[in-house]
């Protein structure tokens, strides 16, 4: 029997609240200096988004799909809580499954491993505690994401290093834009988000090579996530059936 579990890929939609601020991009005139004169092209505005990190006590429930390499279909829950912490300037959030749901399909365990994941204050993972095991996961400099504040059409990349108890450190590089602001319906509502993009690329302990591709809409006023979309392209050593292709993370409850 094998358990899946997010620790490689913690989806954590509380990493990454923020707020939205509407800054001015300021243009001189072509004399060298003054502001513009009657006649100028209009001063462009953009967006900025900065991060927030959420409050204590913040609690949001999610469904997560999975469609594994033979097509099969799981269905689990979890609920992300914002808990106190000592380490100032970051946060950390509990992941778990309240009802300790277990789905067995052609031999494979699917549960929602507990977590204690640590945060910095752009939303991105630190350290992952497995709250079965108390294994700990370190990332460095830092996991998964985009560094605020963030602009439609940013681009980012991002490499780092995942480190798991005495296992050797595995190398991921990652790459992602920010696409555009839209609208979108999940179970919790409607929200107008950010859509972003990333792409990771790394080898895990078994020689196989993975090629994941992240879809992400963050809400605009918060940045919390309320749905991501996770395909997973492999390559080299093959995988076992019940492997995870696709994951479809959704907003259930809660208020972001």
């Amino acid at each position: 029997m094998k358990q899946t579990n997010k620790i490689g890929h913690v989806c954590c939609s509380l990493l990454s609240a923020a707020c939205v601020v509407t800054s001015l991009v300021t243009s001189l005139s072509s004399c060298g200096g003054g502001t513009a004169g009657t006649g100028a092209a209009p001063i462009p505005t953009v967006t900025r988004y900065f991060f927030v990190a959420p409050k204590v006590g913040t609690q949001l429930t999610y469904s997560e799909q999975i469609v594994d390499n033979s097509s099969n279909q799981i269905n689990l829950t979890y609920t992300e809580t914002v808990v106190p912490t000592s380490q100032s300037g970051n946060y950390a959030v509990t992941e778990n499954d309240p009802n300790n749901n277990s789905v067995t399909v052609n031999g494979t365990s699917y549960a929602v491993t507990p977590l204690t994941v640590t945060l910095n204050n752009s939303g991105q993972v630190l350290t992952t505690l497995n709250n079965n095991n108390q294994v700990t996961c370190t990332y460095a400099p830092f996991g998964l994401g985009p560094t605020y504040p963030l602009t439609v059409g940013a681009n980012w990349t991002n490499n780092y290093t995942e480190t798991c108890g005495t296992n050797a450190a595995v190398s991921f590089a990652e790459t992602g834009t920010v696409l555009d602001l839209e609208s979108i319906t999940v179970p919790a509502g409607t929200f107008s988000a950010l859509k972003l993009q990333n792409t990771l690329v790394y080898t895990d302990a078994n020689g196989t090579v993975h090629n994941k591709v992240f879809l992400s809409w963050r809400d605009a006023a918060t940045g919390i996530m309320v749905k991501r979309e996770v395909s997973d392209l492999i390559s080299g050593t093959p995988v076992t059936n019940g492997y995870p292709i696709l994951i479809t993370y959704q907003l259930q409850t809660g208020t972001p």
